[in-house]
């Protein structure tokens, strides 16, 4: 029996097949990780989507945000809208100690995220290491989002070194993020379309500012 066999990578890889997403999540919080599942999480839409389907299965569940540093103003309250709005009752942040140390077995697991520094144009991508944070669970659904991924060379759900890592909504594009959205009556981002003037963040040259829309 391989790894992923043990981690029943195939049987969940199977139930992918016929389920839908929120059937897909209930599966997996509920008959085969309950209490050992983690999602980590931002402000994108496409991450709002699924912090929406798993609100509707089980509130309790931990959910991880991650940024690249400081946030901005209206990414707290953002978030701390999304979180009354949903009833997460465990938010949680990056352990963010030696998340470089990798565990036997294991791999390195990130998460990259958008950030800017401080009165300097043009973006960048932060890796955000989870290896501690991620350590005590067996299942980790990625819903970031702060980047496109390939479904060409991802799957929905893989083998991750020691973790069940599962991207619900990887095959969504543009129009059924923006449908679900209106659907459902989920707010975006206030600067989802508003080009950010570093200037005006108060920016002091050194810090990094998070952005998650």
């Amino acid at each position: 029996m391989d790894d992923c066999a043990a981690l029943d990578c195939t049987q969940i890889k199977a139930a992918c097949q016929d389920m839908a997403c929120t059937e897909l999540l209930e599966f997996l919080i509920k008959e085969k990780f309950p209490g050992k599942i983690a999602v980590t999480a931002s402000l994108r839409a496409r991450s709002v989507i699924v912090q929406h389907m798993i609100s509707e299965i089980d509130p309790t569940i931990p959910i991880i945000y991650c940024n690249a540093g400081k946030a901005f103003p209206e990414s707290k309250e953002y978030q701390q809208e999304m979180v009354s709005r949903f009833g997460f009752t465990r938010v949680l942040s990056p352990i963010g100690t030696e998340e470089t140390a990798i565990q036997s077995g294991d791999l390195d697991h990130i998460e990259w995220v958008k950030a800017q520094y401080d009165r300097q144009t043009g973006g960048t991508q932060e890796a955000m290491h989870l290896n501690n944070t991620l350590a005590k669970y067996d299942c980790w659904i990625s819903a970031v989002y702060h980047f496109d991924q390939d479904s060409a060379t991802r799957s929905r759900v893989e083998r991750e070194g020691l973790l069940v890592r599962v991207n619900p909504i990887l095959d969504w594009d543009a129009d059924r993020v923006q449908d679900f959205m209106t659907q459902f009556e989920l707010p975006y981002h206030k600067l989802a379309k508003t080009p950010v003037n570093m200037d005006e963040k108060h920016g002091d040259g050194t810090e990094v500012q998070t952005m998650a829309f």
